[in-house]
């Protein structure tokens, strides 16, 4: 029903208002700004757990002596992290960048490095019952990309990114009403307090209706997202250099262009 709905929207935001620390008026511009974006991402549904997301998804567990080759399969047929499990116990969490890092760019072996030695040892797990926007809250606050969740035994339930948790907040079509509301509070909007000149709007908007443009609903601008400066590689690059430069700058990903200078991938 739509009360229910509400009232998880309303539960949810006021999670992340608490853990945020919002009081008083800023806790009241929080509610008005993200109590109806809030509303429409969760549409018909409550606020679900890490364990309704885990429910029925298999996991990327090995063992402290598992090798790096195999750990990797794993994680490429399942598409996540592996989390390092000894004896029942969460004992590391090893990424993709971890593999990038500390394996390839390193030339160390695939086959006789074991997972122990170049995973992230005792990672911070969360629990089950976490709702997934205090999932999120935890991601943001400690710049996480991956939660291992277990139970309070220290039982291992599984491993959530950040992707399942957007998606579990209303999935793709709740949360790109989010994202297209949030792109369009830009500096000159009613909602702006501060313009990027740091001159006050006074609450007004300074735009002409009669100027605005009819934009297609699924079209923006790249430049909404900000991006930030490319890190560049040539097709003619090996895998181990490309890896290298990405590890000395703490990147994610390298654009590939050609010797014409187009871009042939990423």
């Amino acid at each position: 029903s739509q009360s229910k709905t509400d009232d998880s929207a309303q539960v949810a935001l006021q999670q992340a208002m608490m853990a945020q620390g919002a009081q008083g008026a800023q806790a009241a511009a929080l509610h008005a700004l993200l109590g109806p974006l809030m509303a429409q991402a969760f549409g018909n549904q409550s606020a679900p757990t890490l364990r309704s997301l885990l429910a029925g998804k298999p996991g990327t567990v090995v063992s402290p002596e598992t090798s790096v080759r195999d750990s990797g399969m794993l994680m490429a047929e399942r598409r996540k992290a592996a989390i390092v499990v000894d004896n029942g116990e969460l004992v590391g969490i090893f990424g993709f960048k971890d593999m990038m890092t500390r394996v390839i760019a390193k030339e160390l072996s695939v086959d006789y490095t074991e997972i122990s030695t170049v995973m992230t040892p005792n990672p911070e797990a969360v629990s089950p019952d976490l709702t997934v926007v205090e999932a999120l809250q935890t991601m943001h606050d400690h710049k996480f990309l991956t939660l291992p969740v277990c139970e309070d035994d220290g039982t291992v339930v599984g491993l959530v990114d950040v992707m399942d948790v957007i998606y579990g907040c209303g999935g793709a079509e709740g949360w790109r009403s989010i994202f297209s509301s949030s792109l369009e509070l830009d500096d000159l909007s009613d909602m702006a307090s501060v313009r990027s000149d740091n001159r006050s709007t006074s609450g007004r908007s300074v735009r002409s209706t009669k100027s605005q443009k009819s934009v297609p609903k699924d079209i923006r601008p790249v430049s909404k997202l900000r991006p930030k400066r490319p890190l560049i590689s040539s097709t003619d690059d090996s895998v181990l250099a490309v890896t290298q430069m990405l590890a000395s700058k703490r990147g994610d990903a390298s654009l590939i262009v050609s010797n014409e200078g187009g871009l042939a991938g990423i």
